[in-house]
């Protein structure tokens, strides 16, 4: 069963629920009040999306700030790098964004991997229903001629393909070790500017992410960190402050 708690802060009152097995880390239902939504404008990305919306499971939003993010950092020196693509969606958006990079889309393609104690809804296998194929296709019927594909396990088997700085990192894979492997590999290859995109932050199921964006904003003090309501975790280098011995 989940945990329920009620907060109660003068007239306000939320009521949230934990998974069982991360009972720290607390949900509540958000609704934001913003309303500006700039991507029903971007004829652009509206164009792209159209084409990439029955590969990923990000939804619009989470795509609209990929796209954003791909073409500001198309300024900054370094390949774009997604690590976790499932059928190509977000990584084909990316390489539509920026067609100037090297766009660099790293799968096992057989399903999420590296599952551990700190995960609650993954066990592994999960998201197998693609191939590289299906990535393959989807990347030449957008003209996406910029991406290469990684297939295995990043970064111990496909991380040596990738050479230079990257300056933009789109974490995917769901789970808490392979998400520290791959930051733990890009960490020193990252110019000031370069950011880190965290998909499924603060998602209920996906406590393994949430735990290690936290322990990443703790260690990296040279890190700005932004929580996005969406369901996207974004670090950004900054110039100085080195990172902090654990």
């Amino acid at each position: 069963m989940l945990g329920i708690f009620k907060l109660r802060r003068g007239d306000l009152h939320h009521e949230g629920w934990t998974h069982p097995e991360s009972p720290d880390i607390r949900h509540s239902r958000l609704t934001p009040a913003a309303t500006f939504s700039p991507w029903l404008t971007d004829s652009a990305f509206l164009a792209a999306y159209q084409q990439i919306r029955k590969f990923t499971l990000v939804d619009i939003y989470r795509c609209y700030e990929l796209w954003s993010l791909a073409q500001q950092t198309s300024r900054i020196d370094g390949a774009i790098l997604e690590v976790g693509v499932w059928r190509g969606g977000s990584g084909c958006l990316l390489a539509l964004a920026a067609p100037q990079k090297t766009v660099y889309l790293a799968d096992t393609f057989e399903g999420v991997v590296n599952a551990g104690p700190r995960d609650t809804r993954y066990r592994g296998g999960e998201h197998s229903d693609t191939s590289e194929e299906v990535v393959r296709r989807l990347l030449a019927s957008t003209g996406a001629t910029n991406a290469q594909l990684l297939k295995g396990i990043f970064p111990r088997d496909t991380a040596a393909s990738i050479s230079g700085p990257v300056s933009l990192l789109h974490v995917d894979v769901d789970v808490y070790q392979s998400a520290k492997d791959t930051v733990e590999w890009v960490l020193p290859r990252l110019l000031p500017g370069s950011i880190i995109v965290f998909d499924d932050y603060g998602f209920y199921g996906c406590e393994g992410i949430t735990r290690y964006v936290s322990e990443l904003r703790e260690q990296h003090p040279e890190l700005v960190f932004l929580h996005n309501l969406n369901g996207h975790a974004i670090f950004i280098k900054t110039l100085n402050s080195p990172p902090r011995t654990p």
